[in-house]
């Protein structure tokens, strides 16, 4: 792996760890029930996970419960629940074993977006004097889909010499429509649950399992297609060589 990647990495693992250690100063969680309820919730939803083509990486549906903590958690729990998440989407049933700076990074990417999501909004809304939950889970979602896939397709770029606005254009393609739909579903939730209402939040999850199931059909189709495109070109070339001679 190039220095200038190997050195990026690390900026971004001393940025988590700075993030980790406010946490410990800050760590109160008000309603220990309702959070590990949540918490248990994101792990299944990091499960539910989907290579994006042309991409050693993957995304899942945590990224609604990051979001969803946004509005209804402490800056401490938030950030504990996009950790479990990345920990749980880099080791659990991958395709290849994966290395230990692979999981360092993606630890690392997912808690700097959760907290930068999460000071982003909340300091927005607080310097305008606003108390919006729509307004929160907008600037919630911008900030954490651009700095993820733009942090992802950086490394990427770095560590393979790939072009960066070839790859967060990519990126940002595949991944737009899921964080689109994720977000709405983030917002509903997070209503429900200020309201009380638990039992309409817990819809999150079989909502976004359809999500997931749709989003790695189109993935699975694409990829098809992209195959199917390739034997044609080999067979057009064959048949051209086979005239040649």
């Amino acid at each position: 792996m190039p220095s200038l990647a190997k050195a990026y990495i690390a900026m971004i693992a001393a940025a988590a760890a700075t993030v980790l250690t406010v946490v410990s100063y800050r760590g109160n969680p008000e309603n220990l029930g309702r959070f590990f309820l949540f918490f248990a919730l994101a792990m299944l939803a990091s499960a539910m996970k989907v290579r994006l083509p042309g991409f050693k990486t993957t995304i899942s549906t945590n990224f609604v419960f990051i979001l969803a903590g946004i509005a209804l958690f402490s800056f401490g729990e938030t950030v504990l629940i996009g950790l479990g998440g990345a920990l749980v989407q880099s080791l659990w049933k991958t395709q290849t074993r994966p290395k230990l700076v692979q999981v360092l990074f993606n630890v690392a990417c997912l808690t700097v977006c959760t907290a930068a999501a999460f000071w982003a909004s909340h300091g927005t809304l607080a310097m305008l004097g606003l108390n919006s939950l729509a307004a929160m889970m907008v600037l919630g979602a911008c900030v954490y889909m651009v700095l993820n896939t733009g942090l992802v397709s950086l490394v990427i770029s770095l560590a393979e010499g790939r072009s960066l606005k070839d790859l967060w254009s990519s990126c940002y393609e595949w991944t737009f429509p899921y964080f689109l739909v994720g977000a709405a579903v983030a917002g509903l939730a997070s209503a429900a649950s200020r309201g009380s209402n638990l039992g309409v939040a817990l819809l999150v999850v079989p909502s976004m399992y359809f999500v997931y199931v749709y989003y790695r059909m189109r993935i699975m189709r694409a990829v098809l297609d992209n195959i199917s495109d390739l034997s044609q070109e080999n067979e057009v070339a064959l048949a051209g060589a086979s005239r040649g001679h």
